[in-house]
């Protein structure tokens, strides 16, 4: 009887070996028919290459590929997350003024993510990409000077960086200038400028804009509101060619 139990959970054993195989060759022949040969390991070994002769876009990337929260983007390219070798990248980039690195860069450091958190340093890469005109990087400098956070508070700065970043189509900014005009904080209060901005804002699916509509609306009469969707209008087709 011994026997013949073990010789049974044997054969069983065998049989699911056997499944186990089929079903490894199984994915092995998906993946070589969706994935040319040598396509994952070319792609990363040209941007690594890019990299290292000093291509400030190809090291950014590479950064990314480190840093992504992405298992699918990194399985790709068969890299593993290296937040210590994002920085190292970003670095490089951003030391040529690649203002996205820079910016990046400045978030690690804010965060601490890769690198000893150190707000000066972070708040001084991501001026940088504001200097240069990148509008996230104007609306998080901004968002610094207008709450004073490890910086001097400066509304008027703010109110400017927001305002730059708002033109370049950042919603967030659009946002924030609609509440500054709402509230009244660095400008004169002003309903009409709060609606035009949380208008072109909410056009962009800004959820807070669109929030803040309906309540605009409520105590503003029709003569204003018809002003500020002229306004919103005329912006759009300033900006957006629309």
């Amino acid at each position: 009887m011994d026997f013949l139990i073990r010789t049974g959970l044997e054969s069983r054993c065998r049989q699911e070996k056997v499944v186990t195989c089929m079903r490894f060759a199984l994915f092995a022949a998906i993946i070589i028919a969706f994935c040319p040969a040598g396509s994952w390991a070319d792609d990363t070994a040209d941007i690594r290459k890019k990299a290292g002769s000093g291509d400030a876009a190809a090291q950014f990337e590479m950064a990314q590929y480190y840093e992504s929260e992405a298992d699918e983007a990194r399985s790709q390219r068969r890299v593993l997350r290296d937040q210590k070798r994002a920085v190292d990248w970003y670095t490089k980039a951003a030391e040529q003024g690649f203002a996205k690195a820079q910016f990046n860069l400045g978030r690690l450091y804010v965060l601490g993510k890769g690198v000893e958190r150190d707000d000066a340093h972070g708040i001084e890469w991501q001026t940088k990409a504001a200097e240069q005109g990148l509008a996230e990087a104007q609306y998080a400098i901004g968002e610094r000077y207008l709450s004073g956070a490890n910086i001097q508070q400066d509304i008027e700065q703010a109110l400017d960086l927001f305002n730059k970043a708002a033109n370049q189509g950042l919603s967030e900014a659009q946002d924030q200038l609609g509440t500054m005009y709402f509230q009244g904080v660095g400008v004169e209060k002003d309903l009409v400028q709060a609606h035009k901005w949380f208008s072109i804002a909410a056009q962009g699916d800004d959820k807070s804009a669109q929030g803040y509509l309906p309540l605009l609306e409520s105590i503003m009469d029709e003569t204003q509101i018809d002003e500020a969707r002229a306004l919103a209008a005329q912006w759009q087709a300033d900006h957006m060619g629309e």
